[in-house]
C-alpha cells in the first residue's frame, strides 16, 4: 500500500465512479480495491471469497460502521466494522436488512416521467439527458424572472449530504432548503440551541451512575440507537476501573408505554402524557431546597444565581406534579435526592418528552435538571457533541438574500429552522409560491400528520405547478410528481459522516459504493452537479468537481492528521478515522464558553422574553389535554426496533418481523369498553378514524392509547404492502402475511398540530376515542 503516491491515489479516486458505473472493475480501480479493501470472508456455501468494503450505514440516524461482502460483484451479506468508535462492530437488524433495499425488485432504476394524470401511476421511461434538460429548463427560467425562492428543496432528514445540498441551493439562490426531522429532534433543538448553543446532546452513560429517562426508549428508536444502546448497558454493569469498583448504575423511566427500555429500566413510572416538564420541575425543587445543587456551576457558568433559582422553582411542588401527573410525590423526592446525590447522572430524552405542544419548554427543563446537578459536560454527564466540522470547497456561494416565511416563519420566532410538516400547507396557504418543489428521499404524505391533506396539495397542479422526486421507491408521495430521479441508495454511492462521538473524541467515517451502481441509477451530488452545469448563469463555478470523490476530498482537506496519513484513501480502506494521540477531554466549555450570546449556559432566556415567552424553563399544560371529556383517551405513536419510520417497510426480513399495528390499551380501560385482546376497535379523532386490532396490556398509562408509526403503507412497494409477488427474488414468492395485512397507519387521523415556541409536529398529543366494532 505504500508504493502507491498520493498523486497515483487520486487518479484512481477521480477514475473510480465512472468505471463503476461502467460496470468494469478492471484498471485503476481494480488496482484500488486489491491494495486498499482490508479483510474479507468465504462464502460457506460456495467457497468462494468475499471482499470486505467498509462503509457507513443510512438505515437510522446512528451511522453505524459496516462492512459490505461481495462476491462476483454482488453484495452477500452486511457486516459491523469494528474499527468504528461509536458502534465497534455491532449492528442492529436494519442494518443488516440493507440488502432487502439494494436488491428490491420494485426500485426506480430509471428515470421516470409522468404520462397521465398526477397520482394516476402512468409513466414513460426517459434517459438521463432529457430529465436533465427539462429540470434544469424549468430551474433556469424560474431564475431569470427573478424568483429563485419559488424553488422548494425538501428532505428527510439532516445527513451528511445536506451540507451539498445546502451549497446547490445557495448557488441557486433559494432560502429554502428544508429539512425534516424525527424523534422530536425539531423542539429538542431549538431548546437546546436556546440554552446551550449546541443542537443536541451526548449522554456519557457507559461512565454515569445515574440514568433518568423521559420518553425515550433508546432499546428501540434513538438518533444514536445502537451505539448508544450498547453505552447503557456498559453503564448497567459493574466494571472495575484501576483498584476502584464502580456499581452499576441505575436505569430510571417515566413513560406512558412499557417500551423495550422502559421494561429493561430498575424503575417504571406510567406518566401522563404530556406533564413530564412538571415533574422535572418538581424534581428541581426538591434539588435546591434541600441544598443539593452545585453551586459553582450554577454561580460561574449559568446566568441565574441560586436565589433566583430557588424562587422560581418554589411554585413546582411534588404535591402539584403528582395531582397533574400521576407520579406520587414521595417517588419525585427519592428520585431527585437519588439523581443529585450521584457521583454522575445523566437524563435521556426524546419524542416521549419532545413530540407534544410543550415540548420546547420540557427539553428546556431537562437541560436545567443537569445545570443544577452540575453534569454538564463532565465523566458520566450530560456533554456537549464532539464532532469534525468540514471544510466547504472554495469558492463558496454566498448565502441566499430572499428571507423566506418557509424557513422563518413569522408565527415561530424563535424557531431558527423549518417548520417541516406546515411547509406545504403553508404554500397553499399562499404564504409562499412554488414554482418547483423537489423531494429528496422524502415522503410527505405518509410521513407527516394529516395525510389527506398532503395529498390533496400534491395533486393540485394550481399549488405545486411542477414537482421532482429523487428517491429510490415510488412512495406514496412520489406518485405524484411528474419526474422522478432514481437516486443511488447508500450503498452505491459517496458521502462523509462525523456523528457525535461516544468516547469523546471526534473522528469521520466514509460512505463509499460497495456495488456497482444497479440500472442507471445517480447519487444526489452527481445529479446537483449535472444541473448547476446545465442551469449555468455562474451556478456552475461552485460544483467544479469531476466526481463526489473530488468533493469528498477537499471536505477532508483542513483535517491535517487524517491527510497525512492518506486522507480518502485511507477512509476507503479502513473505512473511519480518528485522532488516535487525542484523549477525551471534559468541561470543554471552561475554554471558550457555551456557543450562546452571552457565552454562558442559558437557564434565562432573554431570546424568549423579546418574543413574550416565559424565559425560565417552565411547565405550560397541553390545552386539548385540560378539555378532556370522560371517554376520551390520548393517542401517541412509537417506532418499532425494525423499522426508522417511514422508511423500510421494503425490507422483507424486516416487515417478516413486524408487518402489523395493533394499538395498545391499557386493560383496565379495554374492559370498561368491552374490549378484548385482538378485538378490532375504531379510533377516532377530529379528523378521521382507522379500524385495527386492539393489544390489551397493563403496560400502558389508563388514559393513554399508542400504534406504531411505520406500518400500513398503500404505497413504497408491495413488500411494504404485504403482497406475495413473483419476481427475480424467489422470496417475494414467500410473503406468508398477506393475509394478515400491513397494518394501519395512524397519520392520518393526527391532525397538524405545533409546539407553540418549537413548531415541531405535537404527535403525542391527539386525543380520540375508541371502541370495539
Amino acid at each position: 500500500m505504500s508504493s502507491i503516491s498520493r498523486r497515483r491515489f487520486l487518479k484512481i479516486g477521480a477514475a473510480s465512479a465512472s468505471i463503476l458505473a461502467a460496470g468494469s472493475y478492471s484498471g485503476l480501480f481494480s488496482e484500488a480495491l486489491e491494495l486498499t479493501m482490508g479483510g474479507g470472508q468465504v462464502s460457506r456455501t460456495t467457497g468462494k471469497f468475499r471482499k470486505a468494503i467498509p462503509s457507513t450505514c443510512l438505515l437510522c440516524y446512528a451511522r453505524c460502521g459496516i462492512y459490505g461482502y461481495v462476491e462476483n460483484g454482488l453484495l452477500m451479506k452486511i457486516g459491523g466494522n469494528p474499527e468504528h468508535p461509536n458502534s465497534r462492530g455491532r449492528m442492529c437488524a436494519k442494518g443488516q436488512a440493507g440488502i432487502n433495499l439494494l436488491y428490491n425488485p420494485d426500485r426506480i432504476l430509471y428515470p421516470l416521467k409522468r404520462a397521465g394524470a398526477r397520482g394516476e401511476g402512468k409513466w414513460k421511461r426517459i434517459s438521463w439527458d432529457e430529465a436533465f434538460n427539462e429540470i434544469a429548463s424549468r430551474l433556469k427560467l424560474l431564475m431569470e424572472k427573478g424568483h429563485p425562492e419559488e424553488f422548494i428543496f425538501q428532505s428527510t432528514r439532516d445527513i451528511t449530504t445536506q451540507d451539498f445540498a445546502r451549497r446547490f441551493l445557495n448557488a441557486y439562490g433559494t432560502p429554502n432548503g428544508l429539512v425534516n426531522t424525527d424523534l422530536g429532534k425539531q423542539n429538542k433543538r431549538i431548546a437546546q440551541e436556546l440554552t446551550w448553543g449546541a443542537g443536541i446532546e451526548v449522554n456519557d452513560v457507559a461512565r454515569t451512575h445515574y440514568m433518568l429517562n423521559f420518553g425515550s426508549n433508546p432499546y428501540e428508536a434513538h438518533l444514536l440507537r445502537t451505539s448508544f444502546a450498547q453505552r447503557i448497558q456498559e453503564g448497567r454493569i459493574t466494571r472495575v476501573v484501576g483498584e476502584r469498583v464502580h456499581h452499576a448504575a441505575k436505569l430510571v423511566t417515566f413513560d406512558v408505554r412499557v417500551s423495550q427500555t422502559a421494561g429493561k429500566s430498575d424503575e417504571w413510572f406510567p406518566i401522563k402524557s404530556g406533564t413530564d416538564g412538571l415533574v422535572i420541575l418538581a424534581m428541581a425543587n426538591v434539588i435546591m431546597k434541600r441544598g443539593l445543587y452545585d453551586r459553582e456551576f450554577i454561580e460561574k457558568w449559568t446566568n441565574v444565581s441560586v436565589k433566583e433559582l430557588i424562587k422560581s422553582l418554589s411554585q413546582y411542588t411534588p404535591e402539584m406534579a403528582e395531582m397533574i401527573s400521576g407520579v406520587p410525590a414521595e417517588e419525585i423526592l427519592r428520585i431527585a435526592e437519588e439523581f443529585a446525590s450521584s457521583n454522575s447522572a445523566t437524563t435521556i430524552s426524546t419524542g416521549g418528552l419532545t413530540k407534544h405542544y410543550n415540548g420546547t419548554y420540557n427539553e428546556r427543563c431537562i437541560l436545567l435538571l443537569n445545570a443544577i446537578t452540575g453534569n454538564i459536560d463532565v465523566e458520566g454527564g450530560f456533554c456537549l457533541p464532539r464532532t469534525y466540522q468540514l471544510n466547504e470547497p472554495f469558492p463558496t456561494p454566498p448565502l441566499p438574500s430572499i428571507k423566506s416565511e418557509l424557513i422563518h416563519p413569522g408565527d415561530y420566532p424563535l424557531a431558527p429552522h423549518e417548520i417541516p410538516y406546515a411547509v406545504l400547507p403553508m404554500i397553499k396557504a399562499g404564504r409562499q409560491k412554488a414554482g418547483i418543489y423537489m423531494t429528496y428521499q422524502h415522503n410527505p404524505v405518509y410521513a407527516g400528520p394529516d395525510c389527506s391533506q398532503t395529498e390533496e396539495i400534491l395533486k393540485d397542479e394550481s399549488i405545486i405547478p411542477y414537482y421532482v422526486a429523487i428517491d429510490s421507491s415510488m412512495t406514496e408521495s412520489t406518485i405524484f410528481a411528474d419526474i422522478v430521479l432514481p437516486e443511488a441508495i447508500y450503498l452505491e454511492r459517496w458521502e462523509l459522516e462525523s456523528p457525535p462521538a461516544f468516547e469523546m473524541v471526534p473522528f469521520i467515517s466514509i460512505r463509499q459504493p460497495v456495488v456497482k451502481p444497479l440500472g442507471e441509477v445517480k447519487s444526489f451530488m452527481e445529479i446537483c452537479i449535472e444541473l448547476a452545469k446545465r442551469i449555468g448563469g455562474g451556478m456552475e463555478k461552485y460544483f467544479d468537481f469531476a466526481t463526489p470523490e473530488d468533493y469528498l476530498d477537499a471536505a477532508i482537506s483542513k483535517i491535517d492528521k487524517l491527510v497525512d496519513v492518506g486522507g480518502l484513501y485511507y477512509l476507503m480502506e479502513k473505512g473511519v478515522w480518528c485522532d488516535k494521540d487525542e484523549k477525551p477531554v471534559y468541561r470543554s466549555y471552561e475554554k471558550n464558553g457555551f456557543n450562546t450570546p452571552s457565552g454562558k449556559f442559558e437557564i434565562y432566556s432573554e431570546r424568549m422574553k423579546a418574543h413574550g415567552f416565559d424565559p425560565m424553563p417552565a411547565y405550560v399544560a397541553i390545552p386539548e389535554h385540560k378539555d378532556i371529556i370522560k371517554g376520551e383517551l390520548i393517542l401517541t405513536t412509537f417506532q418499532w426496533n425494525v423499522f426508522t419510520h417511514q422508511d423500510l417497510a421494503n425490507c422483507m426480513w424486516l416487515s417478516e418481523i413486524v408487518h402489523n399495528n395493533p394499538i395498545w390499551i391499557n386493560i383496565e380501560t379495554a374492559r370498561s369498553r368491552g374490549i378484548k385482546d385482538g378485538d378490532k376497535v375504531e379510533v377516532r379523532s377530529r379528523i378521521g378514524r382507522l379500524i385495527t386490532m386492539a393489544h390489551v396490556t397493563h403496560g400502558i398509562h389508563p388514559y393513554v392509547v399508542a400504534i406504531s408509526d411505520s406500518c400500513g403503507h398503500w404505497g413504497y412497494g408491495r413488500i411494504a404492502q404485504a403482497k406475495h409477488f413473483k419476481s427475480k427474488d424467489p422470496n417475494t414468492q414467500l410473503i406468508w402475511w398477506e393475509k394478515q395485512g400491513n397494518g394501519k397507519h395512524p397519520n392520518p387521523i393526527i391532525p397538524l398540530r405545533s409546539d407553540f415556541i418549537g413548531g415541531g409536529q405535537a404527535w403525542m398529543d391527539t386525543v380520540v376515542t375508541v371502541r370495539k366494532v
